[in-house]
């Protein structure tokens, strides 16, 4: 069973200026700190990227994926680009993950298959992290279909097309903390320093 993973980095950053991912946490950037946690919970990985920011991120060893769908169709863009280069790699599951969210579970893909024979998201209980998921590979077709012709949008419908699960995963307040303002890039900063471990 070949689980590959793919990083989606694709969001504009607006509220911190542009190239969230690449912004400077702890040594490095957010998008290190994810790569670093992701990285050996799955056989291969990629950066699904915008195309105008793509050569910002070329020097981070990755394949990077660009969206092969028209229009605006969010995170969706990176998630399909991502099952059509795990199925070229020949892979059964595809994991994804947010860009933003450097204290991610170490063992977020094992939970994740754990919990579910089919696409599933992690859910801390409070609410879901669509971005936080698995995908059978084997879904890229039925998944594409629901984008195209039934208007699926939101991550929530596309796990919810394809049968999936909420999984729940209680790793502590920190685990999906995610970065979208510069006072959330100063609270990672501050839960660094406090917790190291994590």
């Amino acid at each position: 069973m070949q689980i590959v993973g793919v990083i989606i980095a694709g969001g504009r950053g607006a509220r911190l200026g542009g190239d969230k991912p690449l912004c400077a946490f702890g040594r490095s950037t957010l998008l290190d700190a994810v790569i670093a946690r992701v990285r050996p919970q799955v056989g291969e990985l990629a950066l699904n990227v915008s195309t105008a920011a793509s050569e910002s991120y070329r020097d981070r060893g990755l394949e990077l994926l660009k969206d092969s769908e028209e229009g605006d169709i969010g995170p969706l863009a990176g998630i399909l680009a991502g099952l059509g280069w795990a199925e070229r790699r020949g892979a059964t599951w595809l994991a994804t993950f947010p860009a933003d969210t450097p204290f991610l579970p170490r063992d977020l893909v094992r939970l994740l298959l754990a919990c579910s024979g089919g696409a599933a998201a992690a859910h801390d209980r409070e609410r879901l992290h669509g971005l936080c998921a698995i995908w059978p590979v084997g879904a890229r077709a039925e998944l594409t279909r629901g984008v195209r012709e039934e208007g699926i949008r939101s991550l929530h419908q596309a796990i919810g097309r394809l049968g999936g699960r909420e999984c729940i995963i209680d790793r502590g307040a920190h685990a999906f903390f995610n970065v979208n303002t510069p006072q959330d890039l100063a609270a990672a900063e501050r839960i660094l320093a406090e917790m190291p471990e994590l």
